[in-house]
């Protein structure tokens, strides 16, 4: 079986839902309020595990009640804890997330916590049987770090690359698998279109897999020396929480299946449309079935 091992931003969510998003200075009464775990790396790992594909988080966590739920909450799933690293003293990564109904829309404000930015406490022996090690940008130390011992083992690095975190480019060398946004795209080569934005970085970085998510507009993927596109898939959205991690997932679990990168992105969006059809980034169904299915 493949595996993939996961490090970057593992967050504890607590997720209000409301009718629509509060006016400034006012009170306003939540439909409901519950824990999840979250973060890009986090709900990757649990859609890949989801979908059959062997997952391991590494990295720190906060001997906190928020680190303890986390990684509880990993192995409720089946993504693997036993090389995760926790710090005594330090707290986790945690978020609160406004849910609006009315627009489907999301507003989080977060806490990054006190977890350090530390290689010692990555263990990188657990990549020597993975096959992939997926990454998205935060912790970016440690994220070199991994990315570099994992070229030494021939494992393939994916990048979730969400945000222009500083320093970014620093780990762009080490990517196999690269997935930007649209935003960080154009924003990381100051291009005025995806096409052209794809082309200076394959021309820079030379990754093996391009793909740039642009959310409901659906996407691009490098192939054949340009950029070709791939449609959203339409949904009535409840919840979209989650879905570009959902769609990260999604897409390397697809790779170790040996799909093509056409058929990748494909599977990837359906499974991320998908999930926008539920609440939550975590407790929807969701199996290798399932997905095939879609």
């Amino acid at each position: 079986m493949k595996k993939v091992v996961g490090l970057g931003a593992c967050v504890l969510d607590t997720l209000i839902n409301c009718d629509k998003y509060p006016k400034e200075d006012t009170k306003q009464k939540a439909d409901s309020v519950f824990l999840s775990g979250g973060g890009p790396v986090g709900n990757a790992l649990i859609v890949i595990s989801k979908l059959g594909i062997k997952a391991e988080v590494i990295g720190g966590f906060g001997s906190d009640n928020a680190g303890a739920y986390l990684l509880q909450d990993f192995e409720k799933y089946g993504v693997a804890t036993a090389n995760a690293t926790v710090l005594s003293d330090k707290t986790s990564f945690t978020s609160y997330i406004v849910l609006a109904e009315d627009k489907a829309s999301r507003t989080c404000v977060f806490d990054r916590g006190t977890v350090p930015d530390n290689p010692e406490n990555v263990v990188l022996s657990a990549l020597d049987n993975a096959d992939v090690l997926h990454l998205d940008g935060n912790y970016l130390r440690c994220a070199i770090a991994a990315a570099k011992y994992a070229k030494t083992k021939g494992v393939k690095v994916s990048l979730d690359a969400g945000g222009l975190y500083n320093g970014i480019e620093q780990l762009l060398p080490y990517v196999d698998i690269l997935i930007p946004s649209a935003e960080f795209a154009l924003g990381i080569t100051n291009a005025k279109d995806i096409p052209t934005a794809m082309q200076g970085l394959q021309e820079k970085y030379s990754p093996e897999i391009l793909v740039v998510t642009d959310g409901s507009n659906g996407g691009y993927y490098w192939q054949d020396n340009q950029a070709n596109h791939y449609d959203s898939v339409k949904v009535k959205a409840v919840d979209t929480n989650g879905a570009g991690d959902t769609f990260h997932g999604a897409f390397v679990a697809a790779y170790c299946y040996g799909k093509s990168l056409k058929d990748s992105c494909n599977f990837a969006s359906k499974v991320a449309a998908y999930k926008c059809t539920h609440k939550g980034a975590r407790t929807y169904p969701l199996s290798k079935e399932i997905a095939d299915n879609l």
